[in-house]
């Protein structure tokens, strides 16, 4: 595997700008990037203008522009003396996507001891939600109830809630879901509604579980979001990102987007439909949840309990002939086949499903029984992608890379650099948000023929590889030589075989 830091090209380009321009030029990997400085400049006008305010020379604020044509324009933003340096368009871009994380991040705070209140569950849920948390859960102990949360992927404890207070925390939570408070005995799900302080929307899956320790129960956040994503927000590398436009522009076959729970799939699915709602297009989704809105979209929410399954509502529409369909997930063979038989009719399919990586979903749609002629006829293309924990840039360390960790990731001798987390009062130990990693097979003429014979995994991603797919691992890489993440949050996500691809 070879992995590089950011495209030599646009280094170059970067230098022959700063060079015309009369203007030095900035590696931003290298760079200690000031929060006061940033905070001079608004994120919109950042994104619109690409230049971001990165520290001080003295009363002079640092700016690092992609196009020096835009000078004039950031200047009119910044009531101060200003210094421009040019940078690489993708520094810039990574660096904007960063931003964007710290804008939606806080750190949690712990659960405060002798505050106790009955709607302690209530405050928790609401904080934990303006925190970033995507998971909460009450579990069970001799003690009472720990109180954990996920933030970034990673499950912390934050508190405990007493015996005494445990069983009407959970029957709060059961009444605000509209769930049966006399039911203790079987596991029940419900969902509830809340919004914070600052005016955000969450919708909350809530699962009671009975244990022998009592009642325990695991939330999952969904925050109600104005605008869905672009597929430019959703931290693809510049390739992968061209590719996936041209195949979502094409609106041909099936895409199916592939991780475990919580990577980050619908929303990728979203920035696709984002990319291609046209009011032209008869656009449809079945979810469950809906978590973005889209105006002028048929958009089903999934509620088994009065008869709206997937399988139902997508017959329904399939009547319709609509021109795009997503599919929250491809969860049995019903919905499989029916969804990848309507794009064999001309639809244009978008779905998910829970595979480790891209040619795994080949033999995934195989195992549940979808016929290999209907799989290599629709499939198009599958992207699979991990989250990993995203580096604080404003503490970031950057540091060169050790000649173990050249070797691991087939790196030659020249000057590699990595980053390590440091931790800062803006962060969480080192990091705040997280990043997607991807891999994106397209299909071919050879993946197709060995989907009619039922191929094994092994044999298609050796033919995928051959063919110029790269796997997680790589994207990894490359994000973590250009100071997104670091080398032992790719090592927390990606599998042993992955990783044994490193120093091949």
């Amino acid at each position: 595997m070879t992995a590089t830091a950011p495209a030599t090209a646009e280094l170059a380009r970067a230098r022959g700008l700063a060079q015309r321009s009369q203007l030095p030029w900035v590696d931003l990997d290298a760079e200690t990037i000031d929060p006061s400085a940033v905070a001079r400049l608004p994120f919109e006008l950042m994104a619109r203008y690409l230049a971001v305010p990165i520290g001080f020379s003295g009363e002079t604020v640092r700016v690092a522009i992609a196009d020096p044509a835009a000078c004039e324009l950031v200047a009119r933003e910044i009531p101060a003396s200003l210094e421009f340096v040019v940078a690489p368009r993708d520094s810039l871009m990574h660096l904007l996507d960063s931003l964007r994380q710290t804008r939606r991040t806080r750190t949690l705070v712990a659960l405060p001891a002798g505050e106790l209140g009955p709607e302690l569950e209530m405050a928790l849920l609401t904080g934990a939600a303006e925190a970033g948390t995507t998971d909460l859960h009450f579990v069970p102990t001799e003690l009472g109830l720990s109180v954990r949360a996920r933030i970034d992927g990673l499950l912390r404890e934050i508190g405990l809630i007493p015996v005494a207070d445990a069983p009407g925390a959970v029957a709060r939570l059961k009444v605000k879901s509209q769930l049966d408070i006399t039911e203790h005995r079987r596991a029940q799900e419900g969902r509830m509604r809340i919004n914070t302080s600052s005016g955000r929307e969450f919708d909350i899956r809530l699962t009671v579980i009975p244990t022998i320790a009592g009642e325990g129960a695991a939330l999952r956040l969904l925050e109600h979001t104005a605008r869905p994503p672009s597929l430019t927000e959703v931290g693809l590398s510049a390739d992968l990102q061209l590719q996936l436009e041209r195949i979502v522009n094409r609106r041909r076959g099936a895409l199916l987007v592939t991780g475990p729970t919580g990577s980050g799939k619908s929303t990728t699915i979203y920035a696709a439909l984002n990319d291609i709602a046209d009011p032209s297009l008869d656009i449809v989704t079945v979810e469950d949840p809906v978590e973005y809105r889209f105006d002028g979209v048929y958009q089903v929410e999934v509620n088994p309990a009065v008869g709206v399954t997937f399988e139902s509502t997508l017959r329904t529409f399939l009547r319709t002939d609509p021109d795009v369909i997503a599919v929250g997930e491809m969860r049995d063979l019903d919905t499989a086949a029916m969804t990848l038989k309507a794009a064999l009719a001309g639809t244009f399919v978008l779905s998910t499903l829970h595979t480790y990586d891209a040619p795994g979903a080949i033999t995934r749609l195989l195992d549940i029984g979808v016929e290999p002629y209907v799989t290599a006829a629709t499939l198009t293309a599958v992207l699979a992608q991990r989250l990993v924990r995203r580096l604080c840039i404003y503490c970031r360390v950057r540091r060169p890379a050790t000649t173990l960790e050249r070797a691991e990731l087939g790196l030659d001798d020249g000057d590699h650099h990595l980053f390590s987390a440091t931790g800062c009062p803006l962060c969480d130990r080192g990091y705040r948000g997280q990043l997607a990693v991807h891999q994106l097979m397209t299909m071919t003429d050879e993946l197709r023929q060995l989907a009619l014979e039922r191929a094994g995994h092994a044999q298609l991603r050796d033919v995928a590889l051959s063919q110029g797919m790269r796997t997680l691992l790589d994207d990894g890489v490359a994000k973590a030589l250009a100071g997104l993440t670091t080398l032992d949050e790719l090592k927390r996500v990606v599998s042993a075989e992955d990783a044994a691809t490193m120093a091949t």
